[in-house]
């Protein structure tokens, strides 16, 4: 545009200076007037043409930290990004941490006034930084700014919202997830009762004892048929997770939920649901259908299932139908399996892990630095956009087509720390405009604007909702040090029938005694006043 600009005013000097000359040859002026007006022309071209200063944006965001190529990307980045209109002067410096370093190296930046101009809220306490002053609020550049905005739907900016200002521009991906009974199949074939799993996952009215009972059936026949080894994922972890058969619920603050279609907020871990599942666990453990030495052993699900010792099912998150999952795990583990969905929708939590970007209140360049948001948004940036996230073209990944590449480094849908570059798409901006490199279906997308789109899946009540724990920091770390002395035993049934609920009901009395009703009570409060004012 600056180009085009500079062109333009080139021309009209030129133009006048021809017409002016032309004029002074008929009325015989000297040439010395004509000198005087091509001066002047070439001055309005010097007040069209604006030259901005030089300016550096420092981004901060979590991802796989400095890489040995993050220089290089950066570099090429810049290059890119100066041909865009509105940031021919900008360049970014791109500081990128791990999720282990993130949140610390933030705050010492902070402390001491290091820049940061643009912040990655994942891995950070959003509501803390908004409290603390950090972001500035948006609304008005973005009342501005219509491509962005309509970039996200609504509900998506109420998650970068705190009381009705809008603090940062979310990252965007897909909304929620399914959960999906995975099993062998070869165990689905020799042991499994087909019809009678396949209905209590069509079944989400389910009882928690019948999903105990049908389990229990397929463990039993799979140890019968491949040895005693072969073992079901603790009852009690199925219950007191996300990944499992809990009823949908918005994990609002340390295991504090609000379930769907309730009112009142419950501790996840002392629940009246979680502690028949705690018996249950207890049941299983007795009966040798969850492994004696529950409280050590690891890795026995997912692609560990046909291990000599392991789970012969697991509990797997993804979209999509069964069949596309099943042909998606059967990839990445190795053996064919079968995946069921338990859920016949997808709930769209008011937690929101792909975070967002903001602008901080000590940014110089705000007008610059929401630009810089934009391009990662929308369309217009796809190219920039792909490069922070993949890197650079015959370095990192083959292009395949306007819409495919294949990663060289990786062939999952993202690469780690231990690649020259990569980024977590997720993390730098809009996914849907994200090149699908070997890991990807071509599928997703698709899926991903139907959850998020559609009017059929359930979005949560308390959407933008954000807690303030300043009052109860005290109480949530005394429970979470209780819940980290009872749980594994509770969840892996570990006491057995004989000894599971004495050891539970010390379970909730030292959670009482740390302030557990204090804490309901706070976020009970919290919650009933976001409701009553929306």
């Amino acid at each position: 545009m600056k180009k085009l600009k500079k062109f333009l005013a080139l021309g009209l000097s030129a133009a006048m200076v021809m017409g002016m000359t032309a004029c002074g040859n008929a009325e015989g002026k000297q040439s010395a007037s004509n000198g005087s007006q091509v001066s002047n022309a070439t001055d309005i071209s010097s007040e069209v043409v604006e030259v901005k200063k030089p300016v550096t944006l420092e981004w901060w965001y979590r991802g796989n930290g400095i890489q040995k190529d993050t220089e290089l990307v950066e570099n090429e980045f810049n290059k890119l990004l100066q041909t865009y209109p509105g940031m021919e002067h900008v360049t970014v410096k791109l500081n990128c941490y791990t999720g282990a370093d993130y949140a610390n190296a933030v705050a010492l930046a902070q402390s001491a006034g290091q820049q940061i101009d643009i912040l990655n809220s994942v891995y950070l306490n959003f509501a803390d930084q908004v409290t603390m002053g950090t972001y500035i609020s948006l609304n008005d550049m973005l009342a501005e700014n219509e491509a962005l905005y309509n970039e996200l739907p609504e509900w998506l900016w109420d998650l970068g919202s705190v009381d009705g200002e809008i603090y940062m521009v979310p990252h965007y991906q897909r909304g929620a997830n399914q959960e999906y009974l995975v099993i062998p199949k070869d165990y689905w074939d020799k042991y499994a009762n087909q019809d009678a799993i396949t209905e209590l996952c069509a079944n989400t009215d389910r009882t928690m004892e019948e999903v105990a009972s049908v389990l229990e059936e397929y463990v039993l026949a799979v140890q019968a048929g491949e040895g005693a080894t072969k073992y079901g994922v603790p009852f009690g972890q199925m219950y007191s997770h996300e990944h499992g058969f809990l009823e949908r619920f918005d994990d609002i603050s340390n295991s504090i939920l609000l379930f769907e279609d309730n009112e009142a907020v419950e501790y996840m871990y002392a629940s009246e649901r979680v502690k028949k599942a705690y018996e249950i666990s207890a049941q299983w453990y007795d009966k040798g259908i969850i492994h004696p030495e529950v409280m050590t052993v690891n890795n026995m699900g997912g692609k560990n299932m046909l291990n000599p010792v392991s789970y012969c099912f697991s509990l797997q998150n993804g979209a999509g139908s069964g069949e596309m999952v099943s042909k998606q795990l059967t990839s990445s583990f190795g053996f064919d399996v079968v995946a069921i969905p338990i859920w016949d929708d997808y709930f769209i939590k008011n937690t929101w892990g792909a975070g967002g970007d903001g602008i901080t209140a000590t940014c110089k360049n705000p007008e610059e630095a929401l630009r810089l948001i934009e391009l990662m948004t929308t369309e217009e940036g796809i190219e920039l956009y792909n490069m922070v996230v993949y890197g650079l073209e015959g370095t990192h990944y083959e292009k395949l087509d306007d819409t495919h590449i294949k990663t060289f480094e990786y062939d999952g849908t993202q690469g780690g720390t231990d690649t020259s570059y990569s980024a977590m798409k997720w993390i730098m901006g809009n996914t849907f405009h994200a090149y699908l490199n070997q890991g990807c279906s071509d599928s997703e997308n698709e899926i991903a604007r139907q959850i998020n789109e559609s009017s059929d899946n359930k979005t949560s009540s308390i959407m933008g909702f954000i807690v303030d724990i300043s009052s109860i920091e005290t109480e949530i770390e005394q429970i979470k040090a209780v819940k980290g002395e009872f749980y594994g035993a509770l969840s892996g049934g570990a006491l057995g029938t004989a000894g599971w609920e004495e050891y539970y009901n010390k379970f909730v009395q030292k959670l009482e005694s740390a302030g557990l009703q204090e804490v309901l009570d706070e976020i009970q409060n919290q919650v009933d006043e976001f409701k009553a004012a929306k």
